[in-house]
């Protein structure tokens, strides 16, 4: 269940405790709080992104607007950096402005919180997105992570170090000593215990192999094995005659104690080690652990002290909230004890635990069991969904909703695995091919009633398909092409443009995908407002794929041109268009959306003429055909339009009806625009029907939605007339001062709330 809603900010649920991280959450919330940018740096695996996702949560409730989290770990290319976060914002993308431009327009006069999480791959392009909405949102505050600073000059700084460790002279626990009673973060050892508390807690999730005839690594439900402190705790409370066994586990979970305070010293208190080391219970004792852990960190790459330095700042300028001479650990060291714990954890998987591992690291972002198991099974990989939770239990993934996730010093050591083995260029092939495969079968699945999950499943994937596309591969044009049910029906129009002009730059006149690309472009630059752009673009496809007999291609290509004609206020071509459009589809002998589509369009066209009754028949068809697939997206379209065709013919009832079924299923796919035209129309329809108190709260809430969604200036002026007489015949009802407040009552509601007035 979602923790907030979703258009109030997108941050995970938390599910494992923040341990000893409570002065650098406070740090963080004070200077968020007092400046509108703050970064918080530090080496790898220090725990920075779980510091600054606390932060957020604990701010939520202050920022009306939302708190949104980006993460970009696994992102590249910075020029697409503003459309990364206009997406996670739920930004249309309905202007040809430039998308950073676009972006800092939206965020002006809102009061959120961003936090861009992991950008120190893309530095460059973070620092000029977080100075544009500087400008332009003084009330937005972001809050970056990254293992650099930005280096502005209003950046605030928290650094991030690992856990201070006790040395041995601060041990006081000792045979007799009970420090871990029970379960997971219930450590009280000496000061600076933080480490130790760490790896306890970690230790505690992890599921362990026994040795055969001692019982199975997981209950029957799936409850993790005992560790020693679980065990513990059952063996206090046991009976006399158990005393021998009490004694056994009470002298087990010392050892773990003693073994995690060495593993906590060795790596330094890098929490990402020590997870990692934790991760390795699954398969030795303790103490074997930690002599695997100090074996490897005596290698002569592991070799040496943690290194003491003084801060330094970019410039040598004091920066807000920033302490200059505080000591820093050497991010060297830390990316030692990373190194270390890595090593042994591969050391301790499985040879085809280790090969799984290698493999996964292809993946950019979050990815499904049969993501992985298309990419990496075969062979003796017979059991990948196994596998992923063999590696999972050690901390080599995190599980994520829908699926899996690899933190970066991991999917970064596998890489390096992947290469050594020889097989990197085979499994980056199948990566590609494979998400390919995902376009294909989300084009053919999208006419049909499965959108909303199609829909979810490409956002999911979104950083692969990114990765598939900006590598000049063979199926590169084929994929932009492909996914434009992504630009243009999932509205990211600016991002569709980029990849799919840079696939048109380097594909053969003779690539079979050209047309589809051609034609997508050309779509996607008409929904843009590119007019001209989308012409040429889309003759340019319809005259390719007549050439080869591709008269899917050359359907979509005309619908591309009936498009425009309808923007260009030139109605009379829009149904010639819209019948060669069904014609070449005849032809090709395949049921796609863009038939409906056509018929909508060509409704419009009617509709806007004046004549209704034709308009009603052609969406009648509409419904017709989508209803038979279960399409709901372009129904919805049709359904919007029949409100206003059937309140032209004076049936008010009837276009309620029709307008409140588009607005149920823009909801549900979250089609901001497509729910703010219902909202709008809902409010002309009470109008006609004398009901002012509906018409001036519809009223508020449609502009409430404006603001949220950042929509401006909804529409043609044609379409901005009815809700102009609208307001005028419900302030005469009302008189201005009922209205006003009827209307500050609709601008009150929060989205769910108006939607569901709307739809009563």
């Amino acid at each position: 269940m979602e923790q907030v809603q979703w258009w109030r900010g997108n941050l995970p649920a938390e599910t494992d405790p923040l341990i000893g991280r409570e002065s650098e959450v406070r740090r963080l919330l004070k200077l968020v709080a007092g400046t509108p940018l703050t970064t918080v740096t530090g080496a790898v695996g220090v725990g920075k992104s779980r510091i600054a996702v606390r932060a957020a949560r604990e701010r939520h409730g202050r920022h009306p607007d939302g708190a949104w989290l980006v993460e970009l770990s696994g992102e590249r290319n910075g020029d697409l950096l503003a459309d990364t976060v206009a997406a996670v914002l739920g930004l249309p993308e309905r202007s040809a402005r430039p998308q950073t431009e676009a972006l800092a327009g939206f965020l002006a006069g809102r009061r959120l919180l961003l936090l861009l999480d992991g950008c120190e791959h893309i530095l460059p392009a973070c620092r000029e997105l977080v100075t544009a909405i500087g400008a332009a949102a003084p009330d937005v505050r972001i809050v970056v992570t990254s293992r650099r600073p930005l280096g502005l000059s209003r950046e605030a700084l928290l650094h991030v170090d690992p856990f201070d460790v006790p040395g041995p002279q601060d041990d006081r626990t000792g045979p007799a000593v009970r420090p871990w009673t029970q379960g997971r973060s219930s450590w009280e050892g000496p000061a600076g215990g933080d480490a130790l508390r760490f790896f306890l807690d970690r230790a505690a999730a992890v599921p362990r192999a026994e040795p055969a005839g001692t019982g199975p690594a997981r209950t029957g439900t799936g409850t993790p094995a005992e560790t020693g402190a679980t065990a513990e705790a059952r063996a206090t409370a046991g009976t006399p005659a158990e005393t021998g066994t009490t004694a056994r586990m009470t002298a087990e979970a010392g050892t773990t104690v003693e073994a995690g305070l060495r593993i906590c010293r060795l790596l330094h208190g890098v929490p990402l080690a020590v997870e990692l080391a934790a991760g390795g219970l699954r398969t030795v004792s303790p103490g074997r652990l930690a002599d695997l852990v100090e074996s490897r960190l005596r290698a002569p790459s592991g070799r040496g002290a943690p290194a003491v330095r003084p801060r330094a700042l970019p410039g040598g300028a004091a920066l807000a909230g920033t302490v200059l001479d505080e000591p820093v650990r050497d991010p060297d060291t830390c990316d030692r004890a990373v190194r270390a714990a890595l090593d042994v954890a591969h050391d301790l998987c499985t040879r085809r635990e280790r090969s799984l591992w290698a493999g996964l690291s292809v993946f950019a972002g979050g990815f499904t069991a049969a993501d992985a198991e298309w990419i990496c099974g075969g062979g003796d990989l017979y059991d990948v969904p196994e596998l992923l939770e063999r590696l999972a239990a050690r901390f080599l993934l995190d599980r994520i909703p829908g699926g899996y996730r690899q933190p970066v010093a991991v999917r970064e050591y596998g890489g390096e695995r992947l290469a050594l083995r020889g097989d990197e260029a085979t499994t980056t092939r199948r990566h590609r091919y494979h998400y390919l495969d995902l376009a294909r079968r989300a084009e053919a699945g999208w006419y049909g009633p499965g959108q909303e999950e199609w829909a979810a499943r490409l956002t999911f994937s979104m950083a692969d398909l990114r990765a598939a596309l900006d590598a000049t591969s063979p199926v590169r044009v084929e994929l932009a092409g492909t996914l434009w049910i992504l630009w243009f029906c999932l509205g990211r129009l600016d991002e569709g443009r980029y990849h799919m002009g840079r696939a048109i730059e380097t594909a053969p006149v003779t690539d079979p995908g050209l047309p589809r690309l051609l034609w997508a472009d050309g779509c996607v630059a008409i929904a843009r407002g590119e007019l001209e752009q989308g012409r040429c673009r889309a003759e340019a496809a319809l005259s390719a794929a007549l050439d080869r007999g591709d008269h899917a291609a050359a359907g979509h290509a005309q619908l591309g041109l009936a498009s425009r004609s309808l923007l260009t206020g030139a109605l009379d071509e829009v149904e010639p268009r819209v019948e060669r459009v069904r014609e070449y589809f005849r032809r090709a002998g395949t049921a796609t959306v863009g038939e409906p589509l056509a018929l909508v369009t060509a409704a419009m066209a009617v509709t806007w003429r004046g004549e209704f009754g034709r308009a009603v028949s052609v969406l009648q068809e509409v419904q017709r055909l989508c209803d038979a697939r279960g399409e709901r997206w372009v129904r919805a379209c049709g359904d919007y339009v029949l409100s206003i065709a059937l309140l032209g013919l004076g049936r008010p009832a009837e276009a309620a009806e029709a307008a409140r079924q588009s607005l149920d299923a823009k909801w549900r796919l979250r089609d901001a625009i497509g729910v703010a035209l219902a909202v709008d129309q809902l409010a002309v329809i009470a109008a006609v029907q004398g009901d002012g108190r509906r018409t001036a709260r519809l009223q508020g809430a449609g502009v409430r939605l404006g603001a949220t969604f950042g929509l401006r200036d909804l529409g043609s002026e044609g379409m901005s007339e009815p809700r102009t007489v609208a307001q005028r015949t419900a302030r005469q009802l009302l008189g201005d001062e009922t209205y006003e407040a009827l209307f500050a009552e609709g601008y009150g509601d929060e989205p769910d709330a108006a939607v569901a007035y709307a739809l009563r």
